[in-house]
């Protein structure tokens, strides 16, 4: 590759250039005559570009939060001429007559007559980032946009971005902005996609629905917008930011190239070709980077998906290679690209004209700051205005399938008969706490995005379905069979324009073929649209906890983890681990694959397997279509399923084509998403197995496999850590599992890793080559270490879990009992409708008293919020003076219930529009005792006194503990909050006192007990350190 170093080189390198000099031909500082060759002839107006320092920051799309002020905006009004003589301008810096001050200048962008640009600027480390538009004179400075009165975000940073605006052709601004409060899965950062407003920013919306990043719209020459769109609906996180279209009316977003590629990562800074529609010029770069790479000259008419649609000119043999310094590319004709680079030897960036032909020169560069986003100051030809297709009154649109057969290798006509429409939900609040790559957990690197199950829509016998879908969301299809079993899934979203009717040919349509020549119109567009209607389970979202363990525990746990054993070795119980349950893990379970959680056929999605999750995979090869769990399911389980019933049959069959997510839901408690206590049970456990001689068989080689599903925190008498070396003919349902050998080397059972953790790079499949599983070995006599539960070994490992369980219970996942649930909250483009009538309520008084309330929790209910009132008579009208509840939750737990009959009223809302209300009754017994704390005793210590009593059988039994010096009767409360665990230490003593405690229950309804046993006791002398004495 040939560089060539025109004039405005830095001072630093003159002796090179010197060198250069005298073997090469004339360098334009010296001539006006230009190198043979030489592409600088292309510069034929003014060269506007940016000074910035080089960007910072981890990942493509967060580099508006970094914070490295100096620059502006500048013209080199004779780019070719010597350098003596050359003209820089500033636009706008923090000199200029019309500023802003010191900060980041960026984004800057050309009027289609090249008098005015807009450009983005950020002033304050913390600040927002806001766009303005200014004369390429320097005057005319205006505000457009600014998100300062936007609601905060809930995720890592608090301020709001607006980015990349470009002119449209009727003269409005598209532009990506993260005003809608979205957060991104993989780094709960803020998501901005698509908006547009008018010249003077009024009249802001926006286009998109994505629940993820998008990137630098630019113009066809067609007038569609052509911009960067990240992506991962059930694929990778890491490698899926590819290029797409959109009418500007939000309408015909399409896929325009690499939607199913991995390498480039990302595509960015794209742009047309001057007169060429299907030719655009993007910088290809890595995703975990910041937005620099290579600069690559893209036909899609090669293909779609074809790596040889790209010609790269900063690696011209690897056309997929995004490592580099380019970026910001602006094409000046097929095949000469001006650019943003770093030539070797530059410790900054520099404007560079590049070529197909590998030469490369150097138009300018600064010693101490980089130049970006270099371009042309002429004008250029305005695209025609595409008719606006969307009715804003609507907030609906509909879908035509032609022939969904059509793209559905081997499947059959007539097999296909319903499709379901799923909503990819955004995240627009908290965290309850990250892991395996999700900012808030929901999977074991299955799914990364919570699903809201529309509804499902019939598919005529001819293949075509024509129905109508909520506008605002991000939607996909899945078609199913007659039992309900996913065939395809689409992997991508759309959204229903507003009155818009948007078409396809089939599933997975090749967009370059034309459809063939029909001259009928389609029947089914002459009736009414389809209208979504729930599944048999229902609609809405599909939480595994909550909606499949249920099901599980009454049909699968007596053999699968209960009192009959553990058939197959498959725990399906739900005692809690350390991120999810033991049912999920083994169920989600890669037991001899990475790329598959197996027994669902869940598609990994972690960013090394994205090779596997980026194709287009064949008609049932995942998901419900593919899983041996739902061929077991439907086949009856050879009859041992006798009472499941259709309803819970779909719902496990939908659960397993949300990919595999466990927590269903945004919903999240301030406890961490990982249990400690959990950590701390397995940490106890292991020294507990060393004492008992365990390791003697379970260590290999100096290699230990701790199983996920040994601990039952949920009920601690059933862990198989305890069950396994246990006899069978004892109370504890022993089941003599262990045998008086080494388990085979890297043997392990239930696994979410083969890696040994999360892959952050895309590795070759070969990397995952599935391994053979090893069956346990069951033959020879048992090894029975614990003859009966009142072995003592036994009874230490209980007590370790048992403790665990109350100290889990103490500090609550959202999965468990006794958590406070917070509402997480999806980002709504278009408000819900506001329903008629709200849900019907239910109330189911609990034994303690407490009022369990609860509503439907469907899809045209999730996004709306509630009011909850309470009164002691029937048909009472709601007023603010018997509210009980405000909440976007589905359920409430009133602890404050007066006793007896007490009657509630639930009215749905949606912004100012208010729904009827409906009623309940719950009749509120006396409150009943609650048990005193037994057993007590006190322990002194050096500086302190331990407290332990008796625990309770009751899980949301909690305590608070009193104290008063001997002689006084003022006792005070000593913890803040009530206590999930029967101990407690007292480290706030004073030296020499005497003091007198007493502990007191708590019951959910916060009703305490009569007080304890009274125990007096006082800290020992704390240890003095030891003095060194020197005699002199």
């Amino acid at each position: 590759m040939k560089t060539m170093i025109p004039d405005g080189f830095s001072k630093r390198n003159l002796l090179t250039i010197a060198l250069v000099l005298v073997c090469a031909i004339p360098c334009l500082s010296q001539t006006n005559t230009l190198p043979a060759g030489s592409n600088l002839s292309k510069l034929d107006a003014p060269l506007l570009f940016v000074k910035r320092h080089s960007y910072q920051g981890i990942h493509i799309y967060d580099t508006y939060y970094q914070w490295w002020p100096g620059g502006g905006i500048y013209v080199l009004e004779n780019p070719l001429a010597k350098t003596e003589q050359r003209r820089i301008r500033a636009v706008i810096d923090a000199t200029t007559p019309e500023t802003l001050g010191e900060g980041v200048y960026s984004d800057p962008e050309l009027s289609y007559d090249a008098t005015r640009l807009l450009f983005c600027f950020k002033g304050q480390p913390e600040g927002n980032t806001c766009i303005y538009e200014i004369g390429i004179d320097g005057t005319g400075l205006r505000q457009l946009t600014n998100p300062i009165s936007c609601v905060k975000p809930s995720g890592r940073y608090t301020s709001h971005h607006d980015i990349g605006p470009a002119y449209l052709p009727d003269g409005r601004i598209v532009f990506t902005s993260t005003r809608l409060n979205g957060l991104v899965p993989c780094n709960n950062t803020g998501v901005d996609i698509m908006h547009v407003m008018n010249a003077d920013g009024s009249k802001m919306h926006a286009i998109s629905v994505n629940n993820v990043n998008e990137f630098d719209p630019s113009v066809l020459p067609d007038g569609r917008i052509l911009y960067g769109r990240w992506e991962y609906v059930d694929k990778t996180a890491l490698t899926q930011q590819t290029l797409w279209t959109i009418f500007p009316d939000g309408s015909n977003e399409t896929a325009f190239y690499a939607n199913n590629l991995v390498t480039p990562e990302a595509f960015l800074d794209a742009r047309p070709v001057p007169g060429y529609s299907h030719l655009v010029v993007a910088s290809l770069t890595r995703h975990n980077s910041t937005p620099r790479g290579s600069i690559g000259i893209i036909d899609v008419f090669l293909g779609k998906n074809e790596p040889a649609a790209i010609t790269n000119l900063d690696h011209p043999e690897e056309p997929t290679n995004d490592l580099g310094d380019s970026c910001e590319p602006w094409p000046l004709s097929k095949d000469v690209i001006l650019m943003s680079a770093r030539p070797d030897g530059f410790k900054r960036n520099a404007i560079v004209l590049a070529d197909r032909g590998g030469q490369r020169e150097v138009v300018y560069s600064e010693p101490n700051i980089c130049c970006h986003s270099p371009m042309l100051v002429k004008a250029r030809p305005r695209p025609p205005v595409l008719q606006k297709q969307i009715d804003s009154d609507m907030t609906t649109g509909r879908f035509f399938v032609q022939d969904i057969y059509k793209g559905l290798t081997g499947v059959k006509r007539g097999q296909v008969k319903w499709l379901r429409v799923i909503e990819e939900t955004s995240r627009a609040s908290g965290t309850h706490g990250s892991a395996y790559n999700q900012t808030f957990l929901l999977s074991a690197a299955l799914a990364f995005s919570v699903k809201n199950y529309l509804g499902v829509v019939p598919v005529e016998p001819d293949g075509s379905a024509y129905f109508e879908v909520p506008s605002g969301r991000a939607i996909y299809l899945q078609a199913l069979d007659a039992e309900g079993r996913m065939i395809q899934s689409m992997r991508t979203f759309v959204q229903a324009s507003p009155g818009v009717t948007r078409s396809c040919i089939g599933c997975h349509e090749n967009k370059f073929n034309t459809a063939g020549n029909t001259t009928d119109f389609p029947s089914i567009l002459k009736r009414t649209p389809s209208k979504l209607q729930p599944e048999s389970w229902g609609s809405g979202f599909v939480d595994y906890p909550s909606m499949v363990q249920p099901i599980l525990d009454r049909h699968c746990v007596s053999c699968h983890g209960g009192t009959e054993g553990i058939a197959a070795g498959l725990d399906l119980s739900g005692g809690w681990t350390e991120h999810f349950n033991i049912s999920y893990e083994n169920l989600a379970n890669r037991r001899n694959n990475q790329l598959t959680a197996n027994l669902i056929a869940g598609i990994d999605c972690m960013n090394g397997t994205a090779r596997w999750s980026a194709q287009i995979f064949k008609p049932r090869s995942h998901g419900s279509g593919a899983a041996p769990l739902a061929q077991l399911l439907v086949a009856g389980h050879e009859g041992r399923i006798k009472d499941l019933t259709r309803t819970e049959r779909d719902l496990i069959l939908a659960w397993i084509d949300t990919n595999g997510l466990y927590y269903g839901t945004w919903d999240y408690s301030q406890n961490s998403c990982q249990l400690k206590a959990y950590i701390d049970v397995k940490d106890a456990l292991i020294k507990q197995m060393k004492s008992a001689d365990c390791m003697s068989c379970h260590e290999n080689n100096g290699k230990f496999v701790f199983e996920s599903d040994w601990i039952n925190l949920k009920r601690p008498e059933m862990s198989r850590i305890l069950r396994g070396p246990l006899a069978k003919d004892t109370e504890g349902w022993g089941l003599e599992n262990c045998r008086n050998r080494k388990v085979a080397p890297g043997r392990q059972r239930v696994r979410m890793y083969y890696t040994g953790g999360y892959v952050h790079h895309v590795l070759p499949l070969d990397s995952f080559k599935p391994q053979e599983f090893i069956p346990p070995d069951n033959s020879g006599e048992p090894l029975i270490t614990f003859s009966s539960t009142e072995d003592s070994r036994y009874q230490a490992m209980l007590k370790i879990i048992s403790k665990g369980r109350r100290e889990a219970l103490a500090t609550p996942r959202v999965d468990m009992p006794g958590a406070k649930v917070l509402a997480g909250l999806c980002k709504a483009i278009i408000p819900v409708p506001t329903p008629n009538v709200a849900p019907p309520l239910k109330a189911v008084t609990q034994k303690d008293g407490i009022v369990q309330l609860s509503w439907e929790r469907s899809a045209p209910a999730i996004g709306l919020t509630f009011d909850l009132y309470r009164h002691d008579k029937p048909n009472f009208e709601p007023k603010e003076e018997y509210l009980v509840s405000t909440t976007r939750l589905f359920r409430y737990e009133d602890i404050q219930a007066p006793e007896g009959k007490q009657y509630y009223a639930l009215i749905a809302s949606s912004g100012p529009n208010r729904s009827r209300h409906t009623y309940a009754m719950a009749n509120v017994p006396k409150s009943t005792p609650v048990p005193v704390p037994k057993a007590m005793r006190a322990v002194p210590l050096p500086g302190e006194v331990k407290l332990q009593w008796t625990e309770p059988k009751d899980i949301n039994i909690r305590f608070n503990v009193y104290r008063a010096t001997v002689g006084s009767n003022d006792f005070e409360k000593l913890n803040a909050r009530p206590l999930g665990n029967a101990e407690y230490s007292d480290v706030s003593l004073k030296a020499n006192v005497s003091y007198r405690y007493v502990v007191r229950s708590v019951n959910r309804r916060q009703i305490e007990s009569p007080p304890s046993q009274e125990i007096i006791c006082h800290a020992l002398p704390k240890a003095k350190e030891p003095m060194l004495t020197v005699n002199r």
